[in-house]
């Protein structure tokens, strides 16, 4: 009896595991919430002129991407959290590692990771939003 037990709650941990590990991949690959198969965005991060806009729906599934009108506009707090952790963790390695550098230091090696980060930053923080405000549901 011991042994089924053990099994059942093995089996329930690893379907569990499974589901948050699916849900985390489709987020890191800007899937779809409901079907994570179909892409959430037009065009890759890569493409400067339309790297944050979005499908209606998904190819797959047929969700729409956007739940409402404004819908991402609070997206834009996550923007500015990652944006200033970026500042900070980039501040704070400057100073240890440059030893309290001129200003103009300071300048080049907070604002060029962060400047290089906007699209991810952007593209993510609608993904975050859709993902946890979205009202998908269990699926």
């Amino acid at each position: 009896m011991k042994d089924l037990s053990q099994e059942i709650r093995r089996n329930s941990t690893h379907e569990a595991l499974g589901k948050d590990n699916n849900k985390l991949n489709a987020m890191l690959h800007c899937k779809c919430p409901v079907c994570k198969e179909g892409k959430m965005f037009k065009t890759s991060a890569l493409n400067i002129s339309k790297f944050n806009e979005l499908n209606k729906n998904c190819k797959e599934c047929g969700f729409t991407f956007m739940p409402e009108p404004g819908f991402y506009q609070i997206s834009m707090f996550f923007t500015y959290m990652v944006g200033v952790a970026i500042f900070v963790v980039f501040g704070i390695l400057t100073y240890l590692v440059f030893n309290d550098p001129p200003l103009w230091v300071y300048y080049v090696t907070i604002f060029v990771p962060t400047i290089l980060s906007t699209p991810w930053n952007l593209r993510y923080s609608k993904v975050v939003m859709l993902y946890y405000f979205g009202d998908i549901g269990e699926g």
